[in-house]
């Protein structure tokens, strides 16, 4: 099986946080939402920043492929090669 790729986007301060706009992880296989996670907090600065009491903190915008996805629906959902994922806090402001 060839390696799966998955592209991750950083938006306002995650960008900092993980040094660049942008990201390409590479899997063995296709991983879900939770093990790209995993595998970008793994960093005592970063874990915090996605991981809240070992849940992905409700306040964090997470898209794919464009489209939001609801926080219910995280575990167990598989990525695809070629897959952009995109992770921004939630921003206030008015």
């Amino acid at each position: 099986m060839p390696p799966v790729k998955v592209k991750v986007k950083f938006f306002a301060p995650f960008r900092e946080l993980f040094g660049a706009k942008e990201k390409e992880l590479v899997f063995n296989e296709n991983p879900d939402l939770i093990e790209l996670f995993d595998r970008l907090a793994e960093t005592p600065a970063a874990r915090p920043e996605i991981f809240k009491d070992g849940q992905v903190r409700e306040d964090l915008v997470i898209m794919i492929n464009g489209s939001i996805v609801s926080h219910d629906t995280l575990t167990g959902l598989k990525l695809e090669d070629g897959t952009t994922v995109t992770i921004f806090p939630l921003m206030g402001g008015g």
